[in-house]
């Protein structure tokens, strides 16, 4: 008689308990990396913008605004004051990462380059992770991790 070569039942079971277990292990690290990817993005977008928002002011000699849309999916857009032009957008409303704050929130770069208004860090927020965007005085941005004031 021939003997057949091949995995046995025992041999399968066990090699699908070994995959099942892994998985089990590695999905939960694979999430929570995908969430940390996805707010690091959308911080760098913003970081982006306000870089672009900056350079507009420099290069057209004038005061250029941000105005951002807080709460759960943000938007942004870079308009020039006194005019209803758009310079660029963004719209981030079907997300499920949050801009902290309330309303709408306008971010002034003068024709130098420099911040004159008031608000001058934003925090992202996403399934218990935390970017913060930092725009100085002078104009410098800076994106990093945790939280305003903390």
């Amino acid at each position: 008689m021939r003997r057949i070569k091949g995995f046995t039942l025992v041999e399968m079971m066990v090699t699908i308990a070994v995959l099942a277990i892994i998985i089990g292990i590695a999905t939960p690290s694979f999430v929570d990396m995908m969430r940390k990817n996805t707010l690091r993005s959308q911080a760098n977008e913003l970081l982006g913008l306000m870089h672009y928002a900056r350079s507009e002011a420099i290069k057209r000699r004038v005061n250029v605004t941000v105005n951002l849309t807080t709460g759960t999916g943000w938007k942004a857009e870079v308009i020039q004051p006194g005019t209803t032009t758009v310079l660029r957008t963004v719209d981030k409303s079907a997300t499920s990462v949050s801009l902290t704050g309330s309303g709408t929130i306008a971010v002034v770069f003068d024709l130098r380059g420099r911040r004159i208004s008031a608000d001058n860090c934003f925090q992202l927020s996403y399934s218990n992770n935390d970017r913060q965007l930092t725009v100085e005085t002078g104009g410098s941005l800076k994106v990093a991790s945790g939280t305003c004031g903390g």
